[in-house]
């Protein structure tokens, strides 16, 4: 038998020569099979891995622990605190209170007042049980002294809706006949004002009576009525003091626009008189404008101007300019403050004696009263009238006046 022994052989060139030449020829090589097996679990671990990471951290479960516990924050010192989270709840009502719904919606608010000027559901639910008896201007009045009273009230939305539709309601309630509503805005009434010393623009069916007492002997009565056609024409009569003397008159007016919606008036005015001593006839043939300007439910304010002539046939034609303006503001249902101007006026072009003329102003009150506070029923006015320019005329130096207006039920 045939023995090779590595000490018998030279150590080839390059080669590790010694002990450690030995143990390298002497040590196995791995197998493919060992190989090929290692690599196979080196797979398995990593496809593995994944799956034990999701099965050891649940991010939705860590979602849930968190909402679990108490929210922490840093106070002054920096270091953490725990907060209740019920703590902006408690704290909504204010120190001291609790957050309380009284109405089955849920929106009331708290049972606590939160400060000066501030109210309560409970104060807010006894205010509505106590307003819902009164009438609707009543019940207005009643919420304005609520607000004034709780100005930083918690339910001020839902009062100024109610407001709304208070002051809706009596707008509806102004413009009603007194037969019933109206069955379009074409038939409601306007009340425009009636002017003390010029003509009434507003056909309305009325019964009239007054004075005029001016220094030193000028002396005026008035009676007369006006009844209404229709609703935009109605005829009129009565007996009056004018500059010329007592005369007996007769007249027609005529609205060729009259809308309560936009307060708007513009009127035809055509009159025959008779003086009676001198005695002679005249035309007064006038026009009229009017607007009405509102502040709110309550307060307006009425303007108009007119114009015309009044044609007296004394020896001949012999014209004469009338006219003027008024204002009266409406300061609630029931009060009435007014100033006019009125001109009389005749040879405007005459250069070499000037023209005759006596202008002179008026101001004073009235008083109101309606009917159910749908319907004008009754008007008693007193003022003043002083004449501001003058020439040839001069009836008075100044003279008080009042008048009395009966509405009648006018014209559906």
């Amino acid at each position: 038998m045939n023995v090779r022994t590595t000490s018998s052989l030279p150590a080839p060139a390059g080669s590790l020569a010694g002990p450690a030449a030995g143990l390298r020829a002497s040590a196995p090589l791995p197998s493919r099979g060992w190989l090929l097996g290692g690599l196979l679990s080196l797979v398995g671990a990593l496809a593995s891995g994944p799956a034990l990471a999701k099965d050891e951290f649940d991010p939705d479960e860590a979602d849930e622990e968190e909402k679990d516990e108490p929210k922490r924050r840093t106070d002054a010192d920096g270091d953490l605190k725990e907060e209740d989270p019920d703590a902006e709840l408690k704290s909504a009502g204010g120190k001291g209170s609790e957050l309380k719904l009284d109405d089955e919606d849920g929106d009331l608010g708290p049972s606590k007042a939160q400060g000066p000027g501030e109210d309560t559901a409970v104060i807010y639910r006894k205010a509505l049980e106590e307003f819902a008896q009164l009438t609707a201007d009543e019940e207005a009045l009643a919420w304005e002294r609520y607000l004034r009273k709780y100005p930083k009230s918690l339910f001020r939305t839902k009062i100024d809706q109610r407001l709304e539709e208070i002051n809706a309601q009596l707008y509806q309630d102004e413009v009603e006949n007194s037969g019933g509503r109206a069955s379009d805005a074409g038939r409601q009434e306007l009340f425009f004002a009636q002017p003390m010393q010029l003509e009434s623009i507003d056909p309305r069916s009325r019964l009239r009576a007054g004075f005029e007492w001016g220094f030193p002997d000028w002396v005026n009565l008035m009676v007369g009525g006006e009844y209404q056609l229709a609703r935009e024409w109605s005829v009129h009569g009565g007996l009056r003091q004018r500059y010329t003397g007592w005369n007996v008159e007769a007249g027609t007016t005529y609205a060729l626009v009259k809308s309560a919606r936009t307060g708007f008036i513009v009127s035809g005015l055509g009159d025959v008189r008779l003086n009676l001593d001198p005695s002679h006839f005249a035309l007064r043939p006038q026009l009229g404008v009017g607007k009405r300007f509102r502040f709110n439910k309550e307060v307006y304010l009425d303007a108009m101007v007119q114009g015309g002539s009044d044609l007296a046939f004394i020896d001949g034609l012999s014209p004469r300019v009338v006219g003027g303006a008024n204002l009266s503001l409406a300061a609630n249902n029931n009060l009435r403050v007014y100033f006019e101007t009125s001109s009389y006026m005749k040879d405007l072009a005459d250069e070499q004696i000037g023209s005759f003329r006596f202008n002179q102003v008026t101001f004073g009150m009235k008083f109101v009263q309606w009917k159910g506070k749908k319907q004008q029923k009754f008007e008693a006015g007193f003022g003043a009238n002083a004449p501001y320019t003058s020439n040839y005329w001069s009836y008075h130096y100044g003279s008080i006046m009042g008048d009395v207006n009966y509405y009648l039920n006018p014209q559906n």
